[in-house]
C-alpha cells in the first residue's frame, strides 16, 4: 500500500488532511510533508485520533513538548481527539488516554 493509500484507507483521516492541505495551500511550498508524516504515523500504528489530532491542531505531543503548551492547547488537543472519536462512532476513552502524547 503506498502512502496516498493508507491515508485514504481512513476517511476520517483523508477528510482532515484534504481540508488542512486546502486551508494551508501556498503555491511556494509542497503539500507533501503532512501527507507524508500522516502516512507514516498510520505505518508505525499511531492511533487514529491522534494522527487527526496532529492534522487538525498542526501540533505533535510529546511528553517533552506538552509541558511548553498552554492548557488550551493541550484541551484543543484532547477535543479534537474526542472529535475523532466521535466522528468514527467509537467509544469516547478516558480522558488520561487523551493526555498521553504521539509520540
Amino acid at each position: 500500500m503506498n502512502n496516498d493509500e493508507l491515508v485514504r484507507f481512513n476517511p476520517i483521516l483523508a477528510k482532515a488532511l484534504a481540508e488542512a492541505e486546502e486551508e494551508n495551500a501556498d503555491p511556494h511550498v509542497p503539500d507533501e510533508f503532512l501527507r507524508e508524516l500522516v502516512a507514516v504515523s498510520v505505518k508505525v500504528g499511531i492511533s487514529p485520533d491522534k494522527i487527526y489530532a496532529m492534522i487538525k491542531t498542526g501540533r505533535i505531543l510529546t511528553n517533552d513538548n506538552m509541558k511548553l503548551l498552554s492548557k488550551a492547547d493541550i484541551k484543543e488537543w484532547q477535543d479534537c481527539c474526542r472529535e475523532y472519536d466521535r466522528l468514527a462512532g467509537t467509544k469516547v476513552r478516558a480522558a488520561k488516554r487523551h493526555r498521553q502524547s504521539v509520540f
